[in-house]
Order: C-alpha cells, then sequence, then structure tokens
C-alpha cells in the first residue's frame, strides 16, 4: 500500500463562492492540491484522475444534488472517494447521504482537522 501524499488532489463541489475559496485555502495549506467547481456540469465535463483523488462534495447543488452527482460520476466509472458536505441536518439528507455510501458525511460549519482526518481515510480507502 502507497503512504497518503499530501500531494493528493482533493477535488471539490461547492456553489458558495466563499466556501470553494475557504477550502481551497483549507486544503492547499495542508499540502494537498485542490481542484474546485461550483457546478456539477462542469465537473462532468472535466478529466479527472483515477486514483490518488478525492472529492469532497456538497449535497445541495445547482443543476442536479451531490448524490445525483455522486452517482453521475459512478455510473460513468468513476470510482474515486467521496466525502460529501452539506449544512442541512434533517433525517431525509442523512438518509439520502448514507444511500451514497460516502467516506465521511460532515455538516457545515467543520473543523479543519476533521476534514482532513476524513480526506486521509478516504485517500486510504482509496488505496484497497
Amino acid at each position: 500500500m502507497k503512504p497518503i501524499t499530501r500531494k493528493s488532489t482533493i477535488i471539490v463541489i461547492d456553489d458558495d463562492p466563499s466556501i470553494l475559496r475557504a477550502l481551497r485555502r483549507l486544503l492547499s495549506g495542508a499540502g494537498f492540491d485542490v481542484l474546485t467547481f461550483d457546478r456539477p456540469s462542469t465537473l462532468l465535463k472535466s478529466d479527472l484522475p483515477k486514483t490518488g483523488a478525492c472529492l469532497v462534495v456538497d449535497i445541495n447543488l445547482p443543476e442536479m444534488n451531490g448524490i445525483e452527482l455522486c452517482e453521475s460520476l459512478a455510473a460513468s466509472g468513476c470510482s474515486l472517494p467521496v466525502i460529501l458536505i452539506t449544512a442541512h441536518t434533517d433525517e431525509e439528507t442523512r438518509r439520502l447521504a448514507d444511500d451514497a455510501h460516502p467516506v465521511a458525511l460532515l455538516i457545515k460549519p467543520f473543523g479543519r482537522e476533521l476534514l482532513v482526518n476524513s480526506i486521509e481515510k478516504a485517500l486510504l480507502a482509496d488505496q484497497r
């Protein structure tokens, strides 16, 4: 098993520009390469890494929700691990998130350590 390198790519999708800026800064500061997207359609048109990467996906997105985006990515052969993020803590959101089998579901606002630990867990899962 390869060790996790901080040069792993973290792909963040959120429609809130301030969240994207904050996560880019936080994750870049932690040593990760970061790609950000504000719309599912832009992400789906991009050339994503096949391994050594992790997706951080907001559940509440325009065009399609984060769960639908994960389903679309999986249908296209993308098997990167996913961390879902949301500001909604209702039971329906949690059930939808569980159905997507993410490595983690993080409720906004979440701390740096929780996010980085979840990413490291996701990257380890990707190596198996």
